[in-house]
């Protein structure tokens, strides 16, 4: 049996076939080629990669009754060599956080990337794979004694840093350690900043040079982070120039740097606008010339590595009409790990249905407020028990989610 239908990719229509034998083909997009440019050509890339996400998901959607988030082996392999590949320098530590499922931390590792985590369970997730402990990370800037502890039993060697206060609660319980110096940046042109929260000045950084120096630590890296989904080539630049500065700086104070830790950022292509892994690059590997030979480069992707791997399909729940607002409500939401969409993150959805596009309030099935994912483009025509995808969700959706008033949170799927 086949079943043919057509979905809205960029308000252009697209033809589906699904079988039997769970195969998914896409037809060309019945369109005019945009003129030769470079936007253009982003575009296309990004229309493309949604087919792609959307072909290789599409037989889940078949026989629907709860959201899942479809995963694809074969991407998550491409991704990490291909971003092994624009970087020959920098060491790729996966970001556990954006998906700590293990068959996926299992492919990463197969691939040669290391591993950067946050906290206990995540430490135990490394223990469970049988990596090398000191290879794993530790970049939560701020960590409880208990965890750091748990560390220092498992072999983990590096330790993330921003306060004087962390340095003093490292040395009391790991003297040993060695220590990287989280430093504030700028996020101007990431979809999710996290400056403020983490990050020292530079009178911060003195503060810290001081108790190091003090309490005889180790203080041998540097790191920053550019802000999740980061567009802006230039933060990385300010980053690597900043932390080449602190070298200097370090040595002068007896310290020996080490290493130089470039974070994550690396963005996902939701538009074709966004800069590609290979445009970025191009211009860290060009600001890592002036880094000295010894130091050790690595670099955190999490979204990166994971997003593009993972495609949600959820299902319209209801609609409604709220005086002039028309309102689309989803059997996943803010709760089932689509928090980021609630925060303007950027998104694309793509409606088993045609028609054309208007433009609607999404909201999940919970009956809490919060629950609202904003404004975007559907048919006008949707209905309840739509399928809709979701692609580039790879990445913090699974490992947000939660059964708040229970509503089942999204099953990953692991196809080749």
């Amino acid at each position: 049996m086949v079943c043919k239908y057509k979905v809205t990719v960029f308000g252009l229509k697209i033809a589906v076939k699904t079988s039997a034998n769970n195969r998914c083909a896409m037809t060309d997009l019945a369109v005019n080629r945009l003129p030769t440019s470079a936007q253009a050509e982003g575009r296309l890339v990004a229309e493309q990669d949604a087919r792609d996400q959307i072909a290789f998901s599409a037989a889940h959607a078949e026989n629907y009754h709860e959201p899942v988030l479809v995963v694809s082996r074969q991407r998550l392999r491409i991704n990490a060599q291909r971003f092994i590949a624009a970087m020959p320098r920098v060491r790729p530590h996966f970001a556990v956080k954006a998906n700590p499922d293990p068959e996926i931390l299992g492919i990463f590792q197969q691939e040669g990337t290391c591993f950067e985590v946050a906290s206990i369970a995540e430490i135990d997730a490394m223990l469970k794979l049988g990596t090398n402990m000191k290879t794993v990370f530790y970049s939560n800037p701020i960590k409880s004694p208990a965890s750091i502890k748990h560390a220092a039993a498992n072999d983990i060697v590096w330790y993330c840093v921003d306060t004087p206060q962390e340095v003093e609660k490292i040395a009391a319980i790991k003297p040993d350690a060695k220590l990287y110096l989280r430093i504030e940046v700028s996020n101007e042109g990431s979809s999710w900043p996290l400056a403020g929260k983490f990050g020292a000045s530079p009178q911060g950084v003195e503060a810290i040079i001081e108790i190091s120096e003090k309490l005889d630590m180790q203080l041998c890296g540097v790191t920053f982070h550019v802000g999740s989904q980061c567009t802006n080539i230039n933060n990385w630049v300010e980053g690597i120039r900043a932390a080449n500065n602190i070298f200097t700086h370090l040595s002068e104070n007896g310290f020996s740097p080490e290493l130089l830790n470039l974070g994550g950022g690396y963005p996902l292509q939701f538009t074709g606008q966004e800069p590609s892994i290979e445009a970025i690059a191009a211009v860290i590997n060009h600001e890592l010339d002036a880094v000295p030979e010894h130091i050790q480069v690595m670099a955190e992707p999490g979204r990166y590595l994971v997003g593009s791997a993972g495609c949600l399909i959820t299902q319209v729940v209801g609609i409604a009409t709220r005086d002039s607002a028309r309102w689309v409500y989803l059997d996943t939401g803010v709760y089932g790990g689509l928090m980021e969409l609630s925060q303007s993150f950027p998104a694309t959805m793509v409606s088993q249905r045609t028609g054309e596009a208007g433009v609607w309030t999404l909201a999940g099935p919970t009956c809490d407020s919060i629950d609202v994912l904003g404004d975007h483009r559907l048919p006008v025509n949707t209905q309840a028990e739509d399928i809709i995808y979701m692609p580039n969700l790879g990445a913090y959706c699974t490992t947000c989610a939660s059964d708040f008033n229970g509503f089942p949170t999204p099953k990953m799927q692991m196809v080749d």
